[in-house]
């Protein structure tokens, strides 16, 4: 069956998540397009298959799934419609098509049903009239009609992101729906020990429990980092009512882990290191030297830890930042010396060796880098 994964602002991230996913869970995709922030594959899966496994993504707006028929859009979401027996029929489709929408509006009406068209500003709108429930928003995409199985849970991240006790605006500035991406890119079971060696708030650790990970681990240089971690964390296990959970929260300089830690206890690690002070785009070039320098210094000790702490092929998803100096990025000088201590670079899903997420407007660049430890 085909399947339409509408991807978010990175489009290039949101692709390596769905590959993923589809790769950790076995299932056999043939890519046949991506296009206009749409990414259409064959996929050997059901399509209960397909919507479990959506609940995972957090770089993915909605899925789509191809209502197989012949015909233009209009005859087939009108046949599609007029098969549903009972109630007042609503709709909506994707992109806005206002004239498309009005057709088939008088075509269901001809045949005596009653029907109401949702114009869908926003993802929020689908959710909130129960289109996904009902099965009846589309997206019309080259003349092919995709019925919408999954919408982003828009909610669930506003509620983790700013429901939570504590919210650290200063330094944790990692997006839940990026940390959840990260997880996913790991490909690792739920059983695995997880660990984020730069907690901050618990982002990351968070994510992990939503997904449905039973043991986390969170470390940080900070006392307050370690403690609004230990609140946001209790929180989620209670609001979400989780249980057999292990966690395991406690400060510690990254570098210094291997002393808190059991040798070879660690899965995966997910993590947004410490990436220097923040930036006003106005900094000389010997002040941003200088700090990449230090990062460097920062992240190639931290991997020294992380090769004794971690099981043979064990995973690191790790952001390695870089700076905007002028029309040039300087970049971390590390990826050597990391490799050199035991560690090979994988390409993500996609193909792609990093994953570069930016904002036009922003002067660091977070690179998401995928490492896998040498047996």
């Amino acid at each position: 069956m085909k399947y339409l994964f509408e991807l978010g602002h990175q489009p290039h991230i949101s692709t390596a998540e769905v590959l993923a996913v589809l790769k950790h869970a076995q299932i056999e995709y043939k890519e046949i397009e991506n296009k206009n922030d749409f990414f259409i594959l064959d996929v050997i899966a059901t399509e209960e298959e397909i919507e479990e496994l959506s609940k995972k993504f957090g770089a993915i707006i909605q899925v789509g799934v191809h209502v197989e028929s012949d015909g233009y859009p209009q005859n087939i979401i009108v046949d599609y419609l007029s098969k549903q027996e009972t109630g007042k029929i609503n709709f909506s489709i994707s992109p806005t098509n206002s004239k498309l929408a009005i057709s088939i509006k008088k075509e269901l009406k001809a045949l005596g049903k009653s029907v109401r068209y949702v114009e869908t500003k926003n993802t929020a709108t689908i959710l909130h009239n129960k289109l996904i429930e009902s099965k009846s928003h589309f997206t019309v995409f080259q003349n092919n009609v995709y019925k919408t199985i999954y919408i982003q849970d828009i909610e669930g991240f506003s509620a983790r992101d700013y429901d939570r006790p504590v919210a650290d605006n200063v330094s944790g500035m990692l997006p839940p729906k990026l940390a959840r991406t990260m997880i996913n890119l790991a490909e690792v079971d739920t059983e695995a020990v997880i660990l984020d060696p730069f907690c901050g708030s618990g982002t990351v650790l968070n994510e992990a429990l939503s997904l449905g990970f039973k043991n986390i681990i969170g470390s940080d240089i900070s006392e307050k980092a370690v403690a609004d971690s230990e609140k946001n964390v209790a929180w989620l296990i209670e609001k979400d009512n989780l249980k057999k959970i292990k966690t395991n929260i406690f400060l510690s300089p990254s570098t210094e882990l291997s002393g808190k830690l059991k040798p070879q206890s660690i899965d995966a690690i997910v993590a947004e290191p410490y990436m220097g002070k923040p930036l006003h785009g106005r900094e000389p070039k010997i002040v941003l030297d200088n700090q990449t320098d230090e990062l460097a210094k920062l992240y190639i000790n931290t991997f020294k830890t992380f090769y004794k702490i971690l099981k043979n092929e064990g995973t690191v998803i790790f952001i390695i930042p870089k700076f905007k100096f002028g029309n040039v990025w300087l970049y971390i000088r590390c990826l050597d010396e990391i490799k050199n201590l035991g560690f090979e670079i994988e390409n993500f899903a996609n193909g792609e060796r990093s994953l570069l997420y930016h904002r036009p407007a922003q002067f660091v660049g977070r690179e998401i880098w995928k490492f896998i430890k040498n047996n």
